[in-house]
């Protein structure tokens, strides 16, 4: 490759990435039974485009990375250099984000992921890094937001902590000592460096897809490096400063596992979504490469990426007149489940995987109920209250749907007061009587429940529902809600419900069979 980098401009872009405070570094193995060509660009086109939507996301990079065959890094004595096969992986997404409550986001709406990964991964390997520890120290390379080969040479480096040393000493030689070398060398074009956490092995396996990783096996840090070319390369490891970052590696360092990079692509930039993200790499490239402005205009934007149609108004014009004075954007009607961890604003937008993971966290919740209303003050407060009810109102809605009545009695106060037209009822007997019906109806075969509108306001959860049929797309049945529930901890104490059943208003037994009960 010919280096498109100037190395005479010493301009450093560092800067640019200090925004993303915390990362989500995952390493990918490609599923055997397909080709490389294949995975390269179902990733980059189809997966990543997805992943580009979620929500939460400061930057989106996939690094495409060939494997380890030595050769290409001198050996440092006292390291191991040995490995497996098996440890040579094909690609590694990097996330990065400006808080860790925004990484808690994008992991609850990620979900959605997890039926795509069987498509394309034998295995997926996580790795989280704290708040400052995935770091920028230097980037003399123009272009942030890849789409494609990036004008120098790049490496991803992973490393294993020696054993004996602590994790404190690890870190500091390799922020205090080796970052600093390294960086300070006219060589290097970039030095990226992450500190990781220990994998959280706890993460449930998808679909042929495994996300274990043994302790031996895991690694404690990353970092990547670029040169604007191999001589250089070979410059920066005869130097001095190579030397003296490396003067001491035996004693912190037990592995280290260089992988080329073959291209990079770049998904989100600054919170936003970039054109690959919008239309996929390779649309993106060949917008860029006929110069079509017009497909950067906000009209397609938005069809593309909020399929925002516009409608045209008449009022009487003709069709000419209307398309030059009275063409207006259709309103775009809010998204009430932007940032929750599942949508149910409709059928069809729920994966089996997502499904089954939101009954699992629908049992720890109801779980949590305490035999006392705990208190509003400053331990347990509103805001937090109103966080737990948004985590908890995408398990209510899969509940709902798989008609477990269980989890449904679960998730009310044994003191509750529910309010609906036939009058109030009190305590769990009474509810529990009143609702197997309703829930045998909304949740039996063939019809499908939607809830268009929910809105949160500390311990009060409104929303709309309806029940479609399946095959007719008839609406069976209507109602909204207002809850008042006190967080986890509280549960629900309070319940009113307007509805309207446009079929039956009991269910017939072989309904009723089909429901989970308490």
């Amino acid at each position: 490759m010919v280096s498109t980098i100037n190395k005479a401009v010493k301009v450093d872009y560092s800067a640019r990435d200090q925004k993303g405070k915390v990362a989500f570094y995952v390493l990918l193995w490609k599923r055997q039974g397909i080709s490389l060509e294949i995975f390269d660009d179902y990733w980059r086109d189809v997966h990543g485009p997805v992943c580009a939507r979620l929500p939460g996301q400061y930057q989106y990079w996939q690094f495409h990375v060939a494997h380890n065959e030595g050769g290409l890094w001198p050996e440092i004595p006292g390291l191991d250099y040995k490995w497996d096969i098996d440890d040579n992986f094909d690609g590694i997404a990097e996330l990065t984000f400006e808080s860790e409550a925004d990484r808690q986001t994008w992991f609850k709406a990620s979900a959605i992921l997890m039926d795509d990964e069987h498509n394309l991964f034998r295995k997926a390997i996580g790795y989280n890094s704290s708040p400052g520890n995935s770091i920028t120290y230097i980037d003399r390379i123009p272009t942030g937001d890849p789409n494609g080969e990036v004008g120098a040479i790049k490496f991803h480096v992973l490393i294993k902590k020696a054993d004996g040393v602590s994790t404190e000493a690890f870190r500091r030689y390799l922020t205090d000592t080796f970052a600093p070398k390294v960086s300070n060398s006219d060589a290097v074009l970039k030095l990226r460096l992450h500190l990781f956490e220990e994998v959280d092995n706890s993460r449930p396996d998808a679909a042929g897809v495994s996300h274990y990783e043994p302790p031996a096996k895991q690694y404690q840090a990353a970092y990547e490096i670029a040169f604007a070319n191999h001589l250089e390369r070979e410059k920066f490891f005869a130097s001095g400063d190579y030397a003296a970052a490396v003067q001491d590696a035996a004693k912190y360092i037990k592995q280290i596992q260089p992988f080329p990079e073959r291209s990079a692509y770049t998904f989100v930039y600054n919170s936003q979504m970039t054109l690959a993200g919008q239309r996929s790499s390779s649309v993106a490239q060949l917008i860029t490469d006929i110069g079509a402005v017009n497909q950067l205009q906000e009209d397609i934007t938005s069809i593309m990426v909020n399929y925002n149609l516009y409608s045209t108004q008449t009022n009487g014009y003709t069709s000419a007149q209307a398309t030059q004075t009275q063409q207006k954007p259709a309103k775009k009607r809010t998204n009430y489940y932007q940032g929750l961890s599942a949508d149910y604003s409709r059928p069809g937008l729920v994966t089996p995987y997502v499904a089954k993971k939101l009954i699992e966290d629908a049992e720890r919740i109801v779980a949590m109920k305490e035999p006392r209303l705990p208190e509003i003050n400053s331990y347990y407060t509103l805001e937090q209250i109103e966080r737990e009810n948004r985590d908890w109102w995408p398990t209510h809605c899969e509940a709902l749907r798989q008609g477990r009545g269980d989890i449904l009695t679960g998730e009310y106060r044994d003191d509750l007061v529910y309010f609906c037209q036939d009058g109030p009822y009190q305590g769990l007997e009474q509810q529990k009587e009143r609702e197997k019906h309703w829930w045998a109806l909304i949740a039996q075969p063939g019809v499908t429940m939607c809830w268009p509108i929910v809105m949160f306001y500390g311990e009060h959860t409104y929303f709309e529902w309806k029940c479609v049929d399946d095959e007719t797309n008839e609406t069976l049945a209507k109602g909204n809600v207002t809850w008042v529930r006190r967080g986890h901890r509280g549960a629900c104490y309070l319940k009113t419900e307007q509805l309207t059943f446009y079929r039956d208003v009991f269910a017939p037994n072989e309904l009723l069979t089909l429901i989970t009960t308490a």
